[in-house]
Order: C-alpha cells, then structure tokens, then sequence
C-alpha cells in the first residue's frame, strides 16, 4: 500500500508540474516521508531519516534545508505531535489527505520565499478522493499494484491500520476496472488488487470473487493475484474462482499470525486454529498447487511457551511457502497495548529465530521439489 501510495504522491506531484529528483540525498527543494506504523522498526528507520536531512543545512545551494513532509500512517499517529518529535518538518499530511500534498507543497515554498517558516497539517480525513488514482505516472514497467479498498474494519488487538487508514471502504469496480485500463495501454498488463482485507470487497451489486472475474475479463491483461485476505471472510467460494480463473495467479497470502487458540482470542483475529487448518484443506483440494504463504507475530503479550510451541506446529503442519515473521511490538491506540508486553526481549527473538528458521528449511524443501 505505501509503495502505492509513494507513486500515487510522485504522479500527483508531476501533474502538478514538479519534477521527480534522481536521487534520494542530492540537492532536493523537498524530500516526502511515505511512511508506515505498523512496526516500530519502520517508524524508527523514519526518524532516523528525517534526523540525517535536518543535518543537511548549509550543504544545498541555496544554504536551507530543503522542505521535509511526513505522509501517510505516522502523520495520522503522531499530528502535530510530529512537529515537535522532529523540528525539521515542515509538512504532515495524512493517508487519506494525500490529495492535498500539490496545494500545501506550494504553499510552504511561498513561506520559504517570505523568509517564513510555516508548517501545514492535513490528517484525519475521512475517504479519500478518487481523483488521486488518476495520474498516469507508473514507476514499474512490469507489474503495478491496484488499490481496490482503503482502510479496516477488523480492529485486530496488534494493529494500527483502522487507527491510520480510517474504516474500511471500497473503491467503484468501474473506477477499479478504469486504472487497469490506463496499465494495460501503458504496457503493464501484469498486476496486483491491493487492500488491507481484500475479500471483504463488496461494492454496488459486485462481490471480490465478482471483481476477480471481472478483471480476469479484460483484453490484454498478461496475470493478475492480489494481496491481501483475511481468514475470517476467506471461503470455497473464493477458492473456486482462483482454480477458475484464466489470468489469476494460484497464490493466496492468508495471514494466520498464531498457532494457538488462546492467542488467537487475544488477538481477536476470529477464527480458530482448526478453522484455518480446515481453510487451507480446503483451498489446497479446490486450486491444484496453488502457493500459499502467510504472516506471524512471535512474542505476543501473554504467548507462552506453549502457545509458541502451537504456532511452530502449525508452520510445519501447514508447511507454507513462505511467511512474514515478525516480532511483536505495541502500537497505540490499540487494545494490545494496554497488555502487559511480558515476553522478554531475548525471548521474542529466539522464537522469532526458531520460526525464521523452521520456514526457511520448509521454503527451500519446497523449492527444490
């Protein structure tokens, strides 16, 4: 969603009439944040880079910084509390308010030019507008992610994204239909649908399995897949359209994130171990050699070593084709949060290590069959 959403900036930007630099730490007039908070890693690495650009004065020709903006999930965290955390921006503009970005650049350009220091907040719209997927501009040649639906409706207990990116909505299918339109003239005829809960989609009369046929439908369309679905709202139904469908990828990304029923309450994830293993069955019977990969949380609060344990069962019941494993961290606003995070450290990284392993021993086993 954000490398998405960094293209969306740049080709809002180019409309505009700005020009893309070259290079990332060059002499820029301004340098844009698109940033991510739903890993602590990814806020600090943020930080760090605003921090090396605040250092820069003196360095550009015309003796000042260039203009720094904070965009996307970490402007909807922090506001105008991202002023002060980092003194050197100058613009926070938010996910849905990314539209804005053209007007607000301009305006602190003029500030600078009244030897002003102005500072431009615009976080917490509801919906974004439709109009900011309407620039041409693609910066890969191959393959291009389609956003089909913004924002959640699942409030997990781990996560930021509902805080961030609003409630969940759906984007028209003809306005869907319309951008892979532009790709597919453009020469990009290979694609991904993109939403935080993707199989949830529902929109005027047209379901997810609807869209996927739909987009299987159109002239000079190479492949598509989609990323990514939610356990809870994945079905046979849904299985069936991918062994179907022509252009459809056979790979499904369906994020179990534990192995024990305990954590997965306490995530409020909605389902059960046994429903899960019961939907990969499934999905495995009906999409004949179909990938299948996954996300985890190690070290959630109050996992035990048996719950641990659960989880590593089911990487090697399951035997994925790759998995995302991550440490958990607290992100706020969330109802995790409020948990004591009671797993020590070392101890978050030597199941962290375990897991990493475990898939990667499966990842390869499966590679060389």
């Amino acid at each position: 969603m954000n490398i998405r959403d960094a293209e969306i900036v740049k080709g809002l930007l180019i409309d505009d009439g700005f020009r893309i630099a070259d290079d990332g730490k060059g002499s820029l007039d301004a340098v844009l944040f698109v940033t991510c908070s739903v890993r602590q890693h990814a806020e600090d690495r943020v930080w760090s880079e605003i921090g090396w650009f605040s250092k820069l004065k003196g360095k550009f020709p015309t003796g000042t910084l260039p203009i720094i903006g904070l965009v996307g999930c970490m402007a909807e965290n922090y506001k105008k509390e991202a002023f002060k955390r980092m003194p050197g921006i100058d613009l926070v503009v938010g996910t849905n308010n990314i539209g804005e970005i053209p007007r607000l650049l301009r305006k602190a350009f003029e500030e600078r030019q009244g030897a002003g220091e102005g500072r431009y907040l615009a976080v917490s719209k509801k919906e974004r507008d439709e109009f900011v997927y309407q620039p041409a501009f693609r910066e890969a040649k191959d393959n291009s992610f389609v956003v089909i639906s913004e924002g959640c409706d699942n409030f997990c207990s781990y996560c930021v994204v509902p805080y961030v990116r609003g409630r969940l909505r759906h984007r028209q299918p003809e306005n869907i239909l319309r951008e892979i339109r532009v790709n597919i003239d453009k020469g990009i005829n290979s694609l991904t649908l993109i939403g935080q809960n993707v199989n949830s989609y529902e929109c005027n009369g047209t379901d997810f399995t609807r869209l996927l046929e739909k987009v299987d439908s159109l002239e000079g369309l190479k492949e598509f897949t989609f990323f990514t679905s939610h356990p809870k709202d994945a079905a046979r139904k849904l299985f069936t359209v991918m062994s179907a469908l022509e252009r459809l990828k056979k790979y499904l990304h369906l994020p179990a994130q534990s192995g024990s029923d305990r954590i997965l309450g306490l995530m409020k994830r909605g389902y059960s171990r046994k429903q899960y293993l019961s939907l990969v069955e499934a999905y495995r019977k009906i999409v004949k050699n179909g990938a299948l990969t996954t996300d985890i949380i190690a070290g959630f609060p109050g996992e035990t070593e048996e719950d641990f344990e659960a989880t590593l069962d089911l990487l090697k019941t399951v035997r994925f084709n790759g998995a995302f494993i991550f440490k958990y961290s607290p992100r706020p606003h969330t109802r995790a949060a409020k948990l004591k995070d009671d797993v020590p450290r070392d101890e978050k990284e030597r199941r962290h290590r375990i897991l990493l392993e475990t898939q990667r021993k499966i990842s390869r086993e499966l590679k060389d069959k």
